[in-house]
């Protein structure tokens, strides 16, 4: 993650961010299911995660955010991820997966 977006974020989330790009390479490992992308907004234009990357984009463009559309968006991607927002869509996901066995 660029260090202009670590130092908006903060070292926590973007610390946070880093271990949600290794769960969804977990779960693609476990489940053979390739999910690319932990959606971090969800209002309007829809803002992603790239796992592949580690950048945050728009998911119809595919275009990361510069920075001043990151710092118009930080205090919502930051509440997403405080309020286990970010986490609860990954898992609803990961429900809709057949795993091992099933």
């Amino acid at each position: 993650m660029e260090r202009e977006f670590r130092r908006i974020l903060g070292e926590d989330l973007a610390n946070y961010l880093e271990l949600m790009r290794a769960k969804l390479a977990f779960a693609e490992e476990l489940y053979g299911i390739k999910m690319n992308y932990v959606p971090l907004v969800t209002e309007g234009e829809i803002v992603i995660l790239d796992k592949n990357d580690g950048k945050i984009k728009w998911l119809k463009t595919k275009r990361p955010l510069t920075i001043e559309e990151f710092k118009a968006l930080a205090d919502k991607i930051k509440e997403n991820l405080e309020s286990g927002y970010v986490e609860m869509l990954l898992s609803m996901n990961m429900g809709c997966i057949n795993g091992p066995g099933e």
